[in-house]
């Protein structure tokens, strides 16, 4: 099973931290003056593909053949060896059978090469293929040792296009130049994305197929594009983050340099999850965590390649929009009904038009038309260009409308000579406050004109920079992506996100988990830890007698709820052990004897330690909110609201710490219960405290950071939400140490039954 790329052992000095060692290398990688390829032949193949590639498409560099076999390669001289060579390489291309790449390799290491691109598979991509593994691992160390640079292997090459270099197998042409920079972890996807994007005159800085990511992995080439000055886009597809922390560090950066980042992460399905394991031989944590992690991030996660053209397309925008409201125009009332529907369902707000704009619309819109939002201004607007100017300049000056939509039937270019290319065109300088983005309602190929009898004086496929969107409904989950973008850069720009880093209290966190030993943490001590942080909780008292269960039940004040404690029954609802309700003395007495006998009969050998006596709270929203450890990004924490909502209806929100309290406000958001704690949807209900709640999720959070490495899983089920300005309650916890005994992953989100366990 291929592992995670190696980080240097104990002692090991890795020379690709050297200072200027990664610029260096990709300027090797990406910039070659000299490009080897290492296996060439005059036979069909990968290597003949890549070789005449470069021919093709105009690389002006020096391609060296490099096979013992040929004196000349496709009319190129050949040399036996890299070594051989009269002054090296930049960038060796490894098309040789897997047995020889060690061989290959340390001939680069000679050659002084500066990057290593290996295409051969055999490697680590087989699950079950443990010398595979270790011819990769190989690989891994020969990069730490040398600093020498790999890309691979089980890749299709790479393309650098303002190096004229498309050293990459495929049906490429000379590409354009332009903003965004890919990183794929898988080389044919590259087709599907390119050849397109090209065809609607979209054009790209580097495509880097990284296959099996041994060394150089999706994190290293988002910080290439994040310093590069040319990409402004960078689009990934990923099937599994193999350093999850780099990734991270990586994406923080792309945000800084405010490029942003789609990704196709493959992995929603069972189906895909075991592909990508296949195919990769990687383990693959929770789709749901990867979703909270890449939001959190700012990261724009897109579910299709048509979905992700989309969005690499809107993405060349050089403003952001400055708040949510989109208006857009058809000359269609059927095609502004059908971006009004598909529109709700991509979570975008068509708001309602202000008054004075309704004036001005209704003014110049002919009466068959319809004012509204979308906006059907009518097919008399291709003979009357005042409409179209009208309609457009009052939609812009709407105090609600931030992004506003030109919708169009189908895909092609646009005359910016003709009289509604001069009115469309004049509307960003007009109006730089605003977005304006041309959509058609379908994808296809891009036509020459709208009308087969006419050609554009001056044809363009873009707006402002931005190129034509095509497809209703993932031109529209584009705009919502790049709203999502907008608000993202706004609230990083007020509240930076913070380090995840241990805060003050996490030393006395740790000490009180490993005193349990390893086993789960009893309700009492779970609560205690989180008392820690300032997170509130029930009042309660332990019994070791019924006397004691009614002293402590008149300190507290009736009605109580009596639970048993012991560490051996961490769900004591199963074992008869939670009784509410208990209303005075007798019952108190009579409720000891009897949850202790039952406990005793569930599991007779439970170290029995009393019996808790705990406040009972009347009224409120019942919550779970829990924490469990996912392989690839540590920590995640769920919150939901609790009993059937969390069991039948699996209404969970997940996160990942550090939550900032946007966070947390965007996570309840997500709730599709979410209107019971607004106290919007339900009758007589008021809203809880959600205030409240924001802060205990923040508080939990940095908990979570703290204990890491120690805790496994942590279930707070439940925490009861009084209403308004009373705060929040947590009523029972579950904490289970990393290697003690417990439900395992997922936990927090499983539920068991309300106030007590």
């Amino acid at each position: 099973m291929q592992s995670a790329p190696t980080t240097a052992a104990a002692g090991e000095v890795d020379a690709r931290e050297a200072p200027g060692a990664f610029a260096r290398a990709m300027r090797s990688l990406l910039h070659p003056r000299r490009i080897a390829i290492v296996g060439a032949t005059p036979k069909p193949g990968f290597a003949t593909s890549i070789l005449t590639g470069l021919a093709r498409c105009g690389y002006e560099g020096e391609i060296l053949p490099i096979t013992p076999r040929y004196d000349e390669v496709h009319g190129r001289r050949a040399y036996p060896a890299l070594s051989a060579t009269p002054a090296g390489a930049d960038l060796a291309i490894v098309v040789v059978p897997q047995g020889l790449v060690p061989e290959v390799l340390d001939d680069c290491e000679r050659a002084g090469v500066g990057a290593v691109n290996i295409i051969t598979s055999g490697f680590g991509e087989q699950q079950n293929d443990a010398g595979g593994a270790a011819r990769q691992a190989a690989i891994g160390a020969f990069a730490r040792r040398t600093g020498i640079r790999v890309v691979g292997p089980n890749c299709l090459g790479n393309i650098s296009v303002p190096a004229r270099m498309t050293a990459s197998s495929g049906p490429y042409p000379i590409l354009r130049r332009g903003a965004i920079g890919l990183a794929l972890q898988s080389g044919l996807i590259a087709y599907s994305i390119v050849l397109p994007a090209h065809d609607r005159g979209i054009g790209f800085t580097y495509i880097v197929t990284l296959g099996n990511e041994a060394d150089l992995d999706v994190a290293d080439l988002i910080r290439y594009y994040a310093d590069d000055e040319e990409t402004r886009v960078i689009g990934c597809f990923v099937e599994q983050f193999r350093a999850p922390e780099k990734f991270l560090a990586a994406a923080e950066l792309a945000a800084e340099r405010r490029k942003p980042i789609v990704m196709l992460k493959i992995g929603r399905s069972e189906a895909g999850r075991r592909s990508a394991l296949a195919h990769t031989g990687s383990l693959v944590g929770s789709d749901n965590i990867a979703d909270a992690v890449l939001r959190q991030h700012g990261i724009a996660r897109v579910a299709s390649l048509d979905q992700m053209a989309e969005a690499l397309a809107i993405f060349h925008t050089r403003k952001l929009p400055r708040g949510t409201g989109v208006a857009s125009a058809f000359v269609s009332g059927g095609a502004a009904g059908l971006a009004a529907d598909l529109g709700v369902d991509c979570g975008l707000d068509f708001p309602a038009l202000a008054p004075r704009t309704v004036e001005r619309l209704e003014a110049v819109i002919p009466a068959f038309g319809t004012v509204g939002n979308p906006l059907d201004y009518t097919g008399q607007a291709a003979q009357q260009p005042a409409i179209l100017e009208g309609s457009l300049a009052a939609l812009a000056e709407d105090p609600n409308v931030h992004t506003i939509v030109y919708g169009r039937a189908f895909p092609s270019r646009m005359d910016r000579a003709d009289a509604a290319g001069q009115v469309l065109w004049r509307l960003p300088e007009r109006y730089p406050d605003k977005v304006f983005l041309v959509m058609a309602l379908v994808a296809g190929e891009m036509k020459a004109s709208a009308s087969p009898t006419l050609t554009p004086a001056d044809p363009a496929t873009e707006l402002d920079g931005i190129p034509f969107l095509q497809g209703t409904e993932n031109g529209l989950k584009a705009v919502a992506a790049l709203i999502r973008y907008a608000e993202f850069q706004r609230t990083r720009a007020d509240a930076p996100r913070p380090e995840v880093a241990p805060g003050p209290l996490a030393e006395r966190a740790r000490a009180m988990v490993r005193a349990a030993g390893g086993r789960p943490l009893v309700e009492r001590e779970a609560k205690a830890l989180l008392a820690l942080y300032d997170i509130p909780t029930v009042r309660e008292r332990l019994a070791t007698g019924a006397e004691e269960a009614v002293a402590a039940a008149r300190a507290i004040g009736y009605p109580v709820a009596l639970k048993i404690e012991s560490p051996d029954l961490p769900h004591k609802t199963e074992a008869g052990g939670v009784l509410l309700g208990v209303a005075d003395d007798a019952a108190a007495r009579e409720g000891f004897a009897r949850i202790v006998a039952n406990a005793r009969a569930h599991r007779p050998d439970a170290a029995i330690g009393g019996v808790l006596v705990q406040e009972l709270v009347a009224g409120g929203r019942e919550l779970i909110v829990g924490m469990t450890r996912d392989p690839d990004f540590g920590p995640a924490i769920a919150v939901g609201l609790g009993g059937i909502f969390v069991e039948a209806l699996r209404d969970v929100a997940l996160g990942v710490p550090p939550l900032t309290a946007r966070d947390a406000w965007e996570m309840l958001g997500r709730l599709r219960g979410r209107a019971i704690l607004d106290g919007s949807g339900s009758r007589g209900a008021g809203p809880v405290d959600l205030d409240a709640i924001v802060a205990v999720l923040e508080r939990f959070s940095q908990l979570c950071l703290d204990l890491r490495d120690d805790v496994r899983e942590i279930d707070i089920n439940p925490l009861l939400a009084l209403p308004r300005g009373q705060g929040a309650r947590v009523v029972d916890c579950l904490i289970v140490p990393d290697g003690g005994a417990g439900d395992g992953p997922g936990g927090a989100a499983a539920g068991h039954g309300a106030r007590g366990r």
